[in-house]
């Protein structure tokens, strides 16, 4: 797998360590290829911070960065004629194992936190800080396992062999679930166990902007929304239209899923996913 790097805004930081968010999205460059980026003005300039409006300076006495492999799932975009390969990465779940860290000028960095998976979620390093809280599930983002004849949250871990199940409650009759110091109950299946495993991936138009539904839920009136994070290049219209701008690239807003067009539904399959054997009913 590649090592991927991406710098992370205070703003995103604070939500990861604090309320347990899960998700990346935007530039993002090739861990080895950035090596030599130790400091936070090194940092500034290979990760291209100096965007108008940015949260970033290369006087900053700390940078933060989250490292991850690269999963076959993840959609990512080539940006050219950039001084390092460059690629913007569509709204996704964090992957396994992926680290927060904190790059200082001096040189020197250290770990604030580690993403497990689905099941366990963040876990911080520092003494004294406060356990994250946990994102909500959604099957709109990451992958999904049909398991026992229910569609379960997952991850795929140990080199493909092995899947994470997750349950924001615990399970009614299912046996072999534990509960994680976040909260959340998971179980680890063999591969061969699941007998679908994909990443749905739900498009639309808002307004003309092609979108991602990266999550979706009932507000107090029971209407149905949804959390929207724009695709391609027209950051033009996603300005005009007043979405929130996340980071650079990275454009969100909350709608009304009546509003959207265009819904595009399809599963990612990617080849390494292979097909487990057919499952039996569960009794």
């Amino acid at each position: 797998m590649t090592l991927m790097q991406k710098a992370i805004t205070p703003a995103l930081t604070r939500a990861h360590l604090s309320v347990g968010h899960d998700r990346v999205a935007g530039y993002v460059v090739r861990a080895d290829d950035v090596a030599f980026a130790t400091t936070p003005a090194q940092l500034f300039e290979v990760h291209g911070l100096g965007y108008p409006g940015t949260p970033f300076s290369p006087y900053a006495p700390s940078i933060d960065v989250l490292r991850f492999e690269s999963s076959p799932q993840l959609q990512y975009r080539d940006v050219p004629g950039y001084i390092v390969p460059l690629w913007w990465l569509r709204h996704s779940r964090i992957p396994p194992g992926a680290e927060l860290v904190r790059v200082f000028a001096d040189g020197t960095s250290i770990l604030l936190g580690r993403y497990g998976d689905v099941g366990t979620g963040w876990s911080v390093t520092q003494i004294g800080a406060h356990r994250p809280a946990l994102a909500s599930l959604s099957r709109c983002v990451g992958p999904v396992a049909k398991w026992h004849g229910a569609y379960l949250e997952a991850d795929v871990i140990d080199e493909g062999r092995t899947v994470t199940l997750a349950l924001a409650n615990p399970p009614l009759s299912e046996t072999g679930f534990q509960q994680a110091p976040s909260g959340r109950w998971f179980r680890r299946v063999p591969r061969e166990d699941v007998s679908e495993l994909f990443e749905l991936d739900l498009t639309a138009r808002w307004n003309g902007l092609e979108v991602r539904v990266v999550d979706q839920w009932q507000d107090a009136q029971r209407y149905v929304v949804a959390r929207i994070s724009h695709l391609g290049d027209d950051i033009e219209r996603a300005e005009r239209l007043r979405l929130d701008r996340i980071e650079a690239g990275v454009y969100e807003a909350i709608v009304y899923a009546a509003e959207l067009t265009d819904i595009q539904t399809n599963q990612v399959v990617p080849a390494t996913w292979a097909p487990g054997p057919a499952q039996r009913a569960w009794a």
